[in-house]
């Protein structure tokens, strides 16, 4: 049976050599672990984003982000899945739905792996993290160099996910990494721009 451990790293170094092997052999919890770690790392990126903590304690930003994240990974993973399918259709990829959505899953490995920089954030510039004012960063030119490389590094690893997301949807559809990661954005910017029509329309 196959385990995170086994194939974590390997996703992020050799996704389109592990993605078949790993879609094939394990288990269904696997994918809602997978969803869940997704959920938590995004809940707190957006948190750190919008200065979350303007408005609430970081220790309830820590706590929502448990309760909240397994919650919006799952519900992302689904949605993620089907716009995903929906776009290889329209290169005539080969994979079922059920497919795509384990595939989704191990894609979001490269993201999760954010949570080991999170770690570090949180200890060294606390509730900065989520604020909008930075006293204690401002005033130290070392801090704003490390909050920097941190900001850079999480910048990088989410660039990845999408390589990663696009070469392993290009290898279980059969149509390669470019109309992979075609397949993997022409859906949600079609709803975009529908969206935005929309609203020009009648507002």
């Amino acid at each position: 049976m196959v385990t995170l451990k086994e194939f974590w790293i390997p996703m992020i170094k050799q996704p389109k050599s592990v993605i078949r092997q790993a879609i094939a052999n394990c288990s269904s919890g696997i994918f809602f672990i997978l969803a869940i770690l997704y959920g938590i790392t995004l809940f707190l990126e957006q948190a750190m984003n919008r200065n979350a903590g303007d408005t609430m304690a970081v220790p309830t930003i820590l706590v929502l982000s448990v309760i909240l994240g397994p919650i919006i990974g799952i519900i992302s993973w689904f949605l993620y899945s089907l716009l995903t399918y929906a776009g290889t259709r329209l290169f005539k990829g080969t994979a079922t739905f059920k497919e795509t959505y384990k595939a989704t899953a191990w894609a979001t490995v490269p993201y999760s792996t954010k949570l080991a920089l999170f770690i570090p954030m949180l200890l060294i510039f606390r509730e900065e993290n989520f604020t909008t004012e930075t006293p204690d960063i401002d005033s130290s030119f070392f801090l704003i160099l490390l909050f920097f490389i941190a900001i850079l590094i999480g910048l990088i690893m989410t660039i990845y996910y999408f390589m990663v997301y696009s070469k392993i949807i290009g290898e279980i559809h059969g149509i390669g990494s470019w109309k992979g990661f075609a397949s993997i954005i022409v859906i949600p910017v079609i709803l975009i721009l529908f969206l935005i029509v929309l609203s020009l329309i009648f507002f």
